[in-house]
């Protein structure tokens, strides 16, 4: 493989325009894409993850900048004058003479070592910078998280569509079946032709509410691909069951801890009061004396081939005895920040636990429903085939089929939608104990 310091420099500015711009093609997805398949898209090339990657940098060059204060510092310095002096504007005064010497060569080049020895505030600042760092990468965990969830909530929203188009197509079947089946009654004489006309219109209104459906579904699978940053279509199919989940509702206590324990945010709240925390003791200890050394070795003469060695040692200690109100205004707005940071985390834990016993609430409520629709539908469909048997035998018009058929739909679609909701509510509810990822990527 070639490196990029081996291309000529000319073509380095074509290569890497060439590869962010093939970083930036949108990939393409797959004839049916699944839901694990539409995570490891998102989670890969999404705008929010890439915004939290970048503040983790920002987080990792500050820990840096603040850990260079505690290692040692080595600079090379060199010069070359050519210069005059005049010794009156120095306050050397000579009678015999004007003052004005030179010009004359001076140069030095040497090398400088400098060390704190002791410097707790340094030390302090940079723990805070550690906790910042770390909080960082929590919350670009969390990134993830909450993409997760955006992905699989919109998973489940073009599975709905795609199951309501599905069933409506179906019970247009089913109409037309009963209009053929009352059109052959009425030339048969045995149905009116009324009859007729209410099969017709019932295959018009499901036509119709089909239709709808599929551009309902059109309409989630093109907000699915914006959402994965994938090229914009609809030329794919979901049909991804796992997106519903499995896992009943946890223990209320057990899934507070849990979340509590593992989610990315609550986590990096309390780094962030850490940090906070040792910002403060770096505020404090900055009225603590600092102690220094530094070591300089070098040749100093008139040009570099009239020269000597010289070399210096120095040991330094500064005591901060008045800096006019500064260290004292510090402490007061590390004092804030820690406050603030704290209610933040409080909050914090409240809305998580609210979380948690909301999600635990709704897949209850969910699996009730789903039990519920799914008894219904099945004396619905039992209803529309004792009918059409009833009509069939010439017992009862087709009315009795049009309106059992009416109630077939309405189950069938609160049916697909109480297992929406239970997706949906599971989603919520491993958002809530952080663990969206784990839960769906698979």
């Amino acid at each position: 493989m070639l490196m990029a310091q081996h291309w000529p420099r000319r073509l380095l500015p074509c290569f890497v325009l060439s590869a962010a711009l093939n970083w930036a093609t949108p990939a393409d997805l797959p004839a049916e894409l699944s839901l694990s398949q539409a995570l490891s898209l998102a989670l890969s090339n999404n705008n929010v993850i890439r915004e939290a990657m970048a503040h983790l940098d920002q987080a990792s060059g500050q820990y840096q900048q603040a850990r260079s204060a505690l290692l040692p510092q080595l600079d090379v310095s060199a010069r070359q004058n050519f210069q005059t002096v005049n010794l009156i504007g120095i306050g050397i005064d000579l009678p015999s003479a004007s003052g004005l010497i030179g010009p004359f060569g001076s140069m030095d080049a040497r090398a400088s070592l400098s060390q704190d020895i002791f410097n707790l505030a340094s030390v302090r600042a940079w723990q805070s910078y550690r906790s910042r760092r770390d909080s960082a990468r929590l919350l670009a965990d969390d990134s993830r998280e909450i993409v997760a969830l955006n992905v699989v909530a919109t998973y489940l929203e073009a599975l709905r569509a795609k199951a309501t188009r599905d069933t409506l197509a179906q019970q247009a079947t089913l109409a037309g079946d009963l209009y053929k089946l009352t059109r052959d009654r009425v030339s048969q004489g045995i149905a009116a032709e009324l009859d007729a006309n209410r099969a017709m219109q019932k295959v018009n209104t499901l036509e119709q509410q089909t239709q709808q459906a599929s551009q309902d579904y059109i309409a989630a699978k093109l907000k699915l691909a914006n959402i994965l940053q994938a090229r914009i279509t609809s030329d794919f199919e979901v049909a991804d069951a796992q997106a519903y989940g499995s896992a009943a509702a946890l223990n209320r206590d057990a899934a507070i801890q849990t979340a509590l324990a593992t989610r990315a945010d609550y986590r990096a709240a309390e780094a962030v009061v850490k940090a906070a925390e040792l910002q403060l003791k770096s505020v404090k200890a900055s009225r603590l004396p600092i102690l220094g050394m530094s070591f300089s070795d070098g040749q100093s003469g008139n040009t570099p081939v009239h020269n000597v060695n010289t070399y210096k040692v120095q040991g330094s200690i500064e005591f901060p005895l008045y800096t006019g109100g500064r260290i004292r205004g510090q402490v007061e707005e590390a004092e804030g920040s820690l406050r603030e940071s704290t209610a933040r985390l409080d909050r914090d834990r409240s809305q998580i636990e609210t979380d948690v016993l909301t999600a635990i609430s709704g897949v209850e409520w969910a699996l009730k429903q789903v039990e519920t629709s799914g008894r219904n539908v099945k004396l619905s469909r039992e209803e529309v085939e004792f009918t059409r048997s009833r009509f069939a035998q010439g017992i009862a018009d087709n009315t009795e089929v049009v309106n059992a058929q009416d109630r077939l739909t309405q189950a069938d679609e609160a049916q697909i939608g109480a297992q929406y909701m239970l997706g949906l509510a599971r989603a919520n509810l491993a958002r809530a104990t952080g663990a969206a990822e784990k839960t769906y990527r698979k």
